[in-house]
């Protein structure tokens, strides 16, 4: 529903693509779009607001880049949001500026929220139509499950999901999360709590979800040294170590499993410590700093948590015991590896590599090992992960030959029991979800050939025939 600059190669192509966009907006809207990635175009370096202003001098064009993690904005949306180069720049984010200190119309990180919070959110009818086109989407692809974001970047997608649900039109299990910061707030988790159905296996509240830095591509994640192409930075934290320490403890001590983006290796490491800190230290203080101080309490009962790092791509290998001691979930999504392979050694060079998407490591170690998707930062399809996980090889050149750092490479068996059992583990669902047993839900997924025999190229053209999930067919191929 906005404009897709997925793998987009030239300035011109997005040029036309958001200039005719604009022309299609009413009048007053918001152009919006994601998918754009600057080392594709522009010799890699960031684009401006001109640049935008060429196709857009009047409405407001917000795009973000494929990562999520930076947006690029024209002037009509700065003036809006009414940055100039007197505002200054928010804790865990950048404004990006020339040499006279106005903004770029590049925004790193939390910056971002400068001009968010001025765009409207999408009326429930668009709200209802973006999660109709998801769902479609993932039936034809065999996805059964998702997880996402409904409250705070997209407030009232759970009342869309509640009524899709009713109408018997749900056709994934939706599970969501809502911001770890929402911890601060006990009595406001309370009453969200209150919106999910009690009995429901299909729509659920799940995790409370964190950020701990941003992405290698924008070189916002968060390293112990800097980047090897810019040795004047070493990313973005989110936050300090004593604040995520806070936020993770009243989050475990309420009761809620935490997922918490972490990218650079220095990021994976401040998780490790927050959630490592859960067991070993007394935080009576920390409960007067939240809201309804005293449902919150300093004892922190054992029970098994499966706190998880989202994504845990680069990673200091002596750390992988933090991991199995704490019994920490490595989410990840092996996509990333070959989209990021063409440049990650320049962004963090060859030795901090071998810590790269090392999934062969993850399990060595006997660490929980969870595989999705990320879209729409990498595509819905699993085969292109599952292609990935098996050979870390270019979807479209099928290079480098014999893989990337080929000794973190899964068998076929290994990758696919990282997306089904793997990833119901992950949600504490295993027992219901993530293989076809008698007892457990129906969900499952019919592929026109068979993935474990075939040549690896092939897997990235097997079509899925059927989507069963409940029991009932929910898509059939044509």
């Amino acid at each position: 529903m906005r404009v897709n600059l997925v793998g987009v190669k030239t300035l011109k192509e997005i040029q036309e693509k958001v200039g005719k966009a604009v022309k299609m907006a009413p009048k007053g809207a918001w152009v919006q779009g994601r998918g754009w990635d600057h080392t594709l175009f522009n010799n890699g370096k960031w684009p401006t607001k001109e640049m935008l202003d060429a196709v857009a001098p009047n409405t407001p064009v917000y795009l973000r880049r494929i990562d999520g993690h930076v947006s690029w904005v024209n002037s009509a949306a700065l003036r809006l949001a009414k940055l100039t180069k007197d505002t200054p720049d928010t804790a865990g984010g950048e404004i990006v500026r020339d040499k006279s200190g106005n903004p770029t119309g590049i925004l790193k990180e939390n910056a971002t929220d400068l001009v968010t919070k001025v765009i409207p959110n999408p009326s429930p009818a668009e709200l209802r139509q973006a999660v109709e086109k998801g769902l479609e989407e993932a039936r034809k692809f065999g996805v059964t499950s998702l997880q996402e974001e409904s409250e705070g970047t997209y407030p009232g997608a759970i009342s869309v999901y509640n009524g899709l649900l009713k109408e018997g039109r749900l056709t994934a299990r939706i599970s969501t999360w809502i911001p770890l910061d929402s911890a601060k707030y006990p009595s406001r988790l309370a009453k969200l709590r209150g919106v999910f159905p009690s009995d429901s296996s299909t729509l659920r509240l799940g995790m409370l979800k964190g950020y701990a830095d941003g992405s290698m591509g924008s070189r916002t994640a968060y390293l112990f040294e800097p980047y090897s192409d810019d040795s004047t930075t070493v990313g973005i934290p989110q936050h300090s170590q004593e604040e995520l320490n806070r936020l993770v403890w009243v989050a475990d001590s309420l009761g809620f499993q935490i997922g918490i983006h972490a990218i650079g290796d220095r990021a994976n490491y401040m998780v490790l410590l927050a959630y490592n800190e859960i067991y070993d230290h007394d935080y009576d203080e920390y409960a007067e700093d939240y809201e309804d101080s005293d449902t919150v309490t300093a004892e922190v009962p054992y029970r098994e948590r499966r706190h998880r790092i989202e994504h845990a791509q680069l990673i200091r290998l002596d750390d992988l015991y933090l991991f199995r001691q704490n019994g920490v979930v490595a989410s990840m999504q092996p996509t990333h590896c070959t989209s990021d392979m063409r440049w990650a050694e320049a962004r963090v060079g060859e030795q901090r590599c071998w810590g790269a998407y090392a999934w062969r490591s993850f399990l060595d170690y006997s660490i929980p090992l969870a595989f999705g998707t990320d879209w729409p930062v990498e595509p819905l399809n699993p085969m292109g992960g599952l292609y990935a996980a098996i050979t870390r090889q270019d979807l479209e050149t099928g290079e480098p030959e014999g893989g990337w750092y080929p000794d973190h490479r899964l068998s076929m068996m290994e990758a696919v029991r990282a997306y089904t059992l793997g990833s119901a583990y992950a949600q504490f669902r295993e027992e219901e979800l993530g293989s076809i047993t008698v007892g457990k839900l129906a969900d499952l997924v019919v592929l026109d050939r068979d993935i474990f025999t075939i040549p690896p190229r092939e897997i990235l053209s097997t079509s899925v025939m059927m989507t069963v999930m409940d029991g009932k067919i929910v898509y059939r191929k044509k």
